[in-house]
């Protein structure tokens, strides 16, 4: 299995990123500069990039990564993701970093949001947040309903890895 860590960006954005010694992945990477910073930092090399979908904020930073590193993208394929090198739809079944990862199709926040599932943790996006859920920007209620219902099913001991910090906004308007 594979460490984990964030990388904060932004205003409230948390880059994920996965380690399993000197080998790196990193999820939604919206600005590449604080990603290469903790990559030198640490000694590591970036092998992969997890995208959950076509936002700027989660993928603005893939361009300048992969000018740097040889790393793979793997990003929704009916989105239209800079330097994605592999598809994906939901369904598929990943190695990363030696661990086994599915892929969840999560359409609601966008039409081709996906996740990242591994036994124990799952990288949402904008999927789910701590006490809410991402904002119907191109599906539909009942998309979005289906999908939070599939997260749901997950394990009870799963760990919620989210991309931006909204608990407490998100419990005042609740």
């Amino acid at each position: 299995m594979f460490d984990v860590s964030f990388i904060p960006a932004f205003k409230d954005n948390y880059i994920w990123l996965l380690t399993r010694g000197k080998r790196a992945f990193v999820v939604d990477p919206g600005e590449a500069a604080p990603v290469e910073a903790r990559l030198e930092a640490d000694g590591l090399t970036l092998e992969g990039i997890l995208i959950t979908h076509h936002h700027a904020d989660h993928q603005g930073g893939v361009a300048e990564l992969k000018a740097r590193w040889q790393a793979v993208v793997y990003a929704p394929g009916n989105e239209s993701i800079t330097g994605c090198t592999h598809p994906l739809s939901g369904g598929e079944n990943l190695d990363i970093l030696g661990a086994a990862v599915r892929v969840l199709g999560v359409p609601g926040h966008t039409l081709g949001h996906i996740a990242y599932y591994t036994p124990g943790m799952l990288f949402c996006g904008d999927t789910l947040f701590g006490a809410g859920c991402g904002r119907l920007f191109e599906g539909t209620p009942a998309q979005m309903h289906a999908s939070l219902s599939k997260l749901a099913a997950l394990p009870a001991d799963t760990r919620v890895c989210c991309t931006h910090e909204y608990t407490m906004s998100n419990l005042r308007f609740a």
